[in-house]
């Protein structure tokens, strides 16, 4: 992944925040802690505006409730992970917090150690994410255009689309499309290619290709990484595959 995920803590204290931006932690797994507030509004306005990936909460209540707070960030800003430092055990609320969404709990004092565990399993988690929203976007984008051609084909167009957002994460071959329909491979494919005029494998070859752009769109990911995650055997092939369809390198979207 490119670029540093930036942070925001929710604290009272000025102090915590100067101890742990020292920490070299951040920075050596991918993040950066760039800012502090002790309002959860602010806070929320902050990861929108700043475009903030992660919460660093400090249960301190009465004023701050980590549990009440981690469910606002969750319901105001769902793309944002959040991990809670506590200075004392309390089973209770960590089991709300968790409820509520949390990446992690930590109790204080906290190593370094703990907090590089808690931020690889927090970027895992935020990566998916980001990989699922792509690849609805993708979805979105390429069954609209679909949809706005061939009307006849619509009822044939949403049970495609089902299928193809049921397998993320997965490589679909011709036969698994065809098993899902309930057809044998050679009957599918001639099905599929005169309702769509293309062969399943060139209209699955499109479509993860227009997956590739939109994350290495983002700028959250290299060339290689892209190819890695959907598949492709090279970035070679990746490369191939992507010219012949877009006209264009991978490289001329995102750089390696």
């Amino acid at each position: 992944m490119t670029g540093l995920l930036k942070i925001v803590m929710i604290n009272n204290d000025d102090l915590a925040f100067a101890k742990y931006r020292r920490m070299p932690v951040w920075r050596e797994n991918g993040f950066e802690l760039c800012n502090h507030t002790h309002d959860t509004d602010e806070a929320i306005k902050l990861m929108h505006k700043e475009n903030i990936a992660f919460a660093l909460i400090f249960n301190k209540p009465p004023q701050l409730e980590a549990a009440a707070i981690v469910e606002k960030i969750s319901k105001k800003a769902d793309r944002c992970e959040t991990l809670v430092i506590s200075p004392y055990g309390d089973t209770e609320n960590m089991r709300e917090c968790f409820l509520a969404g949390v990446t992690d709990y930590l109790c204080e004092p906290v190593s370094e150690t703990r907090i590089k565990e808690a931020l690889i399993r927090a970027r895992q988690k935020y990566d998916k994410a980001m990989e699922s929203r792509e690849y609805r976007l993708a979805i979105a984008e390429y069954f609209d255009s679909l949809t706005a051609k061939s009307e006849q084909n619509d009822k044939f167009l949403e049970n495609l689309r089902g299928f193809i957002s049921l397998r993320e994460g997965d490589i679909i071959t011709t036969e698994a499309a065809a098993d899902y329909f309930g057809f044998n491979k050679d009957y599918f494919g001639r099905m599929f290619k005169s309702r769509l005029g293309v062969t399943f494998g060139d209209f699955y070859k499109k479509f993860r290709i227009l997956y590739a752009e939109k994350l290495l769109l983002s700028g959250r990911y290299k060339v290689y990484e892209v190819s890695e995650l959907l598949g492709f055997s090279s970035v070679d092939y990746f490369t191939a595959v992507f010219k012949k369809v877009t006209g264009k390198r991978p490289s001329e979207l995102k750089k390696y």
